[in-house]
């Protein structure tokens, strides 16, 4: 399962200052599950009881609050949340922080996928019973049964059926219920059909071992609840280890359900507390408040990592969510339709010293989609190295020379000119001074004797422009979850293939990762993807998020997957 949150892969047009913690969606290098940009920090409300009004010091009705959640601590794990979390519902339009929440803890899913030992990057991820027990495959690939796990109940009480699960698929997959986010997965699901009461078949339009992963996605809701309307009228029923407790005053408490089916988790309660000024979160990390801070202010790190009363109670925590920034080439028309020239750009662009100056080292280079642990879980081919003369041999040999000696390439009377789409981003006006990571993967271009025309514009104007293939270049950051299906990024008309490249190599290695079950057989598959990607170029990867937080060691049991960490896993040392 994938309590990170991420979906089916997310597409945004922006490349931003900095990569830390996450949030949202498709947007031009501006965005996915990062604060795309520093915003002010404010202030959260007060911890303590609101309800008492008398006058009192300020000081002291904080230090209560703080006697009163240390009280607590060895049976609480206590997360930090850097976004204002609204609501708890999984379907419904989820924030990433919605599903670290919800996602497994409160609600499950079929089919468990756990990762490898020592976490991401280690080896393939294995698919483990979820709420179903077993699934059976049939010859033909194009249905798969599915038996129930028995005696499990909801947190109302009511028993988990079949019926439940044909409702909670068939929500999904229903384009009138907006669950954007998860419908896609579910594209190749035929129908869903009831067997027993505790068992049911998926008839597929084709083959598609995705279909096994997107079962580790969806979360099972009881009909009861939720048939109405998925908002539930703001109820929050699962059947995970534990249950909503409360949601006021920026802290989401869950705590142990005492009729859990499973096994139960070590950790009693644990709460989430939302605190949008980082510094005031590390501070109360420092007096015993936090045990988990996902990650600290990227202008800071490492320097509190190793400030005093942190590095002796806290080891480092590196989320590695499978996220990247890339270009995408308009392949339909020049001068981008020329793989020499899209080769060049990629070797314009200087990874290492992009992820090291202007993300403050939160961010390290990466070829395209597949890396271990990566959207494409797989060996990836090296990140290309930055290659001026390399960059200009292949421009030399596409026909685009500097004829005139006035420092632009040009062609046919032509010049080499390329549109670059960028989203605006907040605070910033075309025309002012970019910001340096966008500088620094424009400026190699302008040397090389490209001329750069910057096309800005909101979140839906740029994407507007991506649909219409209205641009050259386009900076942006793909969000999906771990070992994912990259066919809506690289297929032939995939749906967020915005330069509308093609090649039957990437084709091919595509078809052939649908039709693998299990995880462990799709790594030599998704290396030929990669080599695949590396040689037409529809694409080029830039740097993949490294945000770096921070985890109390007397957390036990830790292992990052997807971006995120299994709290069942989780014990308390002397809990």
């Amino acid at each position: 399962m994938s309590p990170a949150g991420q979906q089916e892969g997310r597409i945004r047009p922006g490349l931003t200052a900095a990569i830390a913690a996450a949030a949202a969606v498709a947007v031009a290098y501006g965005a996915c599950d990062s604060p795309a940009r520093v915003k002010p920090w404010r202030h959260a409300p007060d911890p303590a009881d609101e309800a008492s009004r008398a006058p009192r010091s300020a000081a002291l009705a904080h230090d209560e609050a703080g006697v009163a959640i240390r009280g607590e601590r060895a049976h609480t794990l206590r997360v930090h949340v850097d976004a204002e979390v609204r609501a708890l519902n999984p379907l419904v339009s989820p924030s990433l922080w919605t599903r670290r929440i919800t996602l497994g803890p409160v609600f499950e899913t079929l089919i468990r996928y756990l990762p490898p030992e020592g976490g991401a990057g280690a080896g393939p991820g294995r698919y483990a019973p979820g709420l179903a027990r077993s699934w059976r495959i049939a010859p033909s690939g194009r249905e798969i049964v599915l038996e129930l796990e028995p005696g499990v109940t909801f947190h109302d009480g009511r028993p988990l059926t079949s019926l439940d699960v044909q409702f909670s698929l068939d929500a999904v997959r229903d384009p009138r219920r907006n669950v954007d986010h998860l419908r896609p997965l579910l594209a190749d699901i035929e129908s869903v059909e009831l067997i027993t009461a505790r068992s049911l078949r998926l008839r597929l339009y084709r083959p598609d071992g995705w279909v096994l992963r997107a079962l580790a996605e969806v979360p099972i809701v009881p009909m009861a609840i939720y048939d109405g309307s998925l908002a539930a009228g703001g109820r929050v029923v699962g059947s995970g280890p534990w249950q909503l407790a409360s949601f006021k005053n920026g802290v989401v408490h869950l705590t142990r359900w005492g009729k859990y089916w499973g096994k139960a988790p070590d950790i009693a309660d644990v709460e989430f507390v939302y605190q949008p000024d980082a510094a005031e979160a590390l501070t109360a990390a420092k007096r015993g408040e936090l045990d988990v801070v996902p990650a600290l202010i990227p202008a800071h790190w490492p320097e509190q990592a190793s400030a005093p009363g942190i590095a002796s109670s806290f080891a480092p925590l590196a989320l590695k969510p499978p996220r990247f920034r890339y270009l995408a080439f308009d392949c339909s028309g020049a001068p981008t339709d020329d793989v020499r020239v899209r080769q060049a750009i990629s070797l314009l662009v200087d990874r290492k010293g992009l992820a090291k100056d202007a993300l403050d080292g939160l961010a390290r280079p990466v070829a395209g989609p597949v890396w271990p642990g990566g959207p494409g879980d797989g060996a990836s081919p090296p990140p290309p190295a930055l290659d001026p003369a390399a960059a200009g041999r292949l421009l030399d040999d596409a026909g685009w020379r500097d004829s005139d000696g006035d420092g632009l390439r040009d062609r046919d009377g032509q010049r080499l000119r390329l549109d670059v789409v960028l989203v605006e981003t907040e605070g910033a006006a075309p025309g002012k001074k970019l910001e340096p990571d966008r500088e620094q993967i424009l400026a190699p271009l302008r040397r090389a004797g490209i001329a750069v025309d910057l096309r800005f514009g909101s979140e839906a104007v740029v994407l507007n422009r991506l649909r219409a293939g209205d641009f050259d270049v386009a900076l942006l950051e793909w969000s999906g979850m771990v070992d994912g299906d990259l066919s809506p990024l690289v297929e032939t008309d995939g749906a967020w293939n915005v330069g509308r490249c093609s090649s039957k190599r990437i084709d091919r290695a595509l078809a052939d990762l649908r039709e693998v079950w299990e995880p462990g057989s799709r790594v030599p598959l998704t290396g030929e993807l990669a080599a695949a990607i590396a040689e037409t170029w529809p694409i080029a990867g830039v740097v993949a998020a490294e945000p770096q937080g921070l985890v109390h060691r007397r957390v036990r049991g830790v292992v990052v997957w997807d971006g995120w960490i299994d709290l069942r896993a989780l014990s308390l040392a002397g809990g």
